[in-house]
Order: structure tokens, then C-alpha cells, then sequence
């Protein structure tokens, strides 16, 4: 039997005789397990390593306790610094030099960004009250 082409003008032949009973035969080539990771690493020993955690915290003890409420401190006297500004600009000083001061002191906690960005506020609010006291 013979199908037109619907691309071009040739006609394809068609075997209608095909059996469809004829078995698939497929045999397993290698009884291995699959290997899983590397290539080229080495094979395991048994033994398992004791890995490190990627950022190591020291315990400090009471220091870190201490350290946190520097931070938090520091959050606080930088409300305290800010209003000063305003009413007393030599009580800011005091209490930017202060906010100085505990913000150094979190520096040693596990929330260093945080501290750093309290330590240039401070630095800066010092700074304004210095000059807002001066004039």
C-alpha cells in the first residue's frame, strides 16, 4: 500500500505485515551498585571524619552574653543619642561615646553587621554633637 507524502509529491511505502508478538529481549550487563558522587574520589574507609561547622563561634562564656547586650544596648543609646542631639548636644556626646563604647563591646557577638552599623552611627552622631556643642 502505498501513502501520499504530505511534503512533496513521493509516495512512501508501508509494510502492513508487521508482528507485533515478537519479544523484546534485554539482559542486565552489570550487577554493580551505581556509585554516587565523585568519580575521583577515593573509596570510603569506614571511618567517618568529624567536620568542623563552616562559621566556628567560640564560646566565650559570659562574655558572649555580654557581648549581645552590648548590641542591644548600643540599639537602644542610639534612640537616646538622637534626641540629644537635638535638646543637649554635650549629653549626646556623652551618650554617642557611651553607645561608642558598648557597640566596640558587641563587636565580639554573632551579630557583627548589626554592630558595626550601630559603631558608625554612634561615631557620627559624636561627631554632630561635637559640632552642634562647639557653636
Amino acid at each position: 500500500m502505498q501513502e501520499p507524502d504530505p511534503v512533496g509529491n513521493e509516495e512512501i511505502q508501508v509494510d502492513e505485515n508487521v508482528n507485533d508478538d515478537a519479544p523484546v529481549m534485554a539482559r542486565v550487563v552489570d550487577e554493580t551498585p551505581d556509585r554516587i558522587g565523585s568519580p575521583f574520589a577515593a573509596a570510603p574507609s569506614g571511618k567517618k571524619r568529624q567536620r568542623l561547622p563552616a562559621v566556628a563561634l567560640h564560646d566565650l562564656g559570659p562574655l558572649q552574653y555580654t557581648a549581645i547586650g552590648g548590641v542591644v544596648s548600643a540599639t537602644m543609646l542610639l534612640g537616646f543619642a538622637i534626641l540629644a542631639l537635638a535638646w543637649f548636644p554635650p549629653g549626646g556626646c556623652i551618650i554617642a561615646a557611651l553607645g561608642c563604647a558598648t557597640a566596640t563591646l558587641g563587636l565580639h557577638s554573632k551579630f557583627k553587621r548589626i554592630t558595626t552599623g550601630m559603631l558608625v552611627s554612634h561615631a557620627c552622631l559624636f561627631v554632630a554633637c561635637f559640632i552642634n556643642a562647639s557653636t
